[in-house]
């Protein structure tokens, strides 16, 4: 029985603890975090990381320079589509400062988004030399038309999804009906298998913790040290080894959450501690499980081409 472990990582600028872009504009958690933290826990459990890279990062050459590094040491490059920051209809100029809220999916037309991961697209291909093939959207704000506007843009996978989680009341979409494991999006309906050519993986999200009601997104079990025990990201690969054959596991985080002051998450160095012993357990856990490490590329060509 295969076991596939995928770790992707939001990769944005700096932010501070309202969740607001950094001011002035900054990239410690790229340029420090990831060669610095991430990558000796990367070469210590052979990890092959999937970084989802926001139009800011991808405008930076600094940070361009970390990440080619890091795709050369087996990691993948995806689209990370925070649509605020990028045209056609950018809202912000100077990206210091601002909030991120959009839901790319809501807070665009069809027509403006489509254009908006074309764009990013470009630039990426521009900078990195590659194409990507995997995307993901801030805010998880992804629906059936984004689908299709990533067929048209020949990607291969999206992990936009977040089962049991329902973001209407945020302005997003709900996506409390998916699938938890890998599918072929339907042509008509983002939450059945269907026969597109975009293989949604989605982030591996159980039940609600501790008996909690319905409602907001911390009230579930995520594999995101971002807030969750290890304990509990223990108890949600049990039960994803149990109900599935051949386990497929989505970790995801943001790339700011591994410093302190950069996000709501950590704010002190004690907590920056406590993060990071909290993704070597879950990680040490996974590997003792038998997980593998892939990119989403790879999981792609897996479960098409076998």
């Amino acid at each position: 029985m295969s076991k596939t472990l995928c770790i992707t990582i939001d990769t944005e600028p700096d932010c501070d603890i309202r969740w607001r872009r950094s001011s002035p504009l900054s990239f410690e958690s790229v340029l420090y975090g990831i060669p610095a933290i991430l990558r000796p826990l990367w070469d210590r459990f052979d990890i092959n990381p999937v970084y989802f890279v926001s139009p800011e990062v991808v405008q930076n050459d600094d940070c361009c320079r970390v990440l080619k590094r890091e795709v050369r040491l087996g990691a993948e490059v995806g689209a990370h589509l925070h649509s605020e920051y990028i045209e056609p209809e950018k809202k912000y100029e100077d990206f210091s400062g601002s909030a991120s809220n959009d839901f790319p999916c809501s807070a665009c037309s069809t027509e403006v988004e489509f254009a908006k991961i074309k764009n990013l697209t470009e630039l990426i291909e521009a900078k990195f030399g590659t194409r990507p093939v995997s995307y993901r959207a801030a805010r998880y704000g992804a629906d059936i038309d984004t689908i299709k506007s990533l067929e048209k843009l020949d990607y291969k996978v999206d992990s936009s999804v977040t089962p049991e989680i329902d973001w209407t009341s945020y302005g997003g979409p709900n996506h409390s009906k998916a699938p938890k494991q890998p599918y072929l999006v339907s042509a008509d309906d983002f939450y059945s298998p269907g026969d597109s050519k975009i293989l949604e993986v989605p982030i591996s999200i159980s039940k609600r913790r501790f008996f909690l009601p319905a409602g907001k997104w911390f009230f579930y079990r995520w594999l995101r040290p971002t807030h969750m025990t290890a304990f509990e990201m223990k108890l949600l690969t049990r039960e994803f080894i149990r109900r599935y054959d051949e386990p497929v596991l989505t970790m995801m985080f943001h790339s700011m959450e591994i410093l302190p002051g950069k996000t709501p998450f950590v704010r002190t160095n004690l907590q920056q501690k406590m993060y990071i012993k909290r993704l070597v357990k879950i990680i040490q856990y996974l590997k003792k499980r038998g997980f593998q490490s892939k990119t989403l590329d790879h999981v792609y060509r897996e479960k098409i081409h076998g």
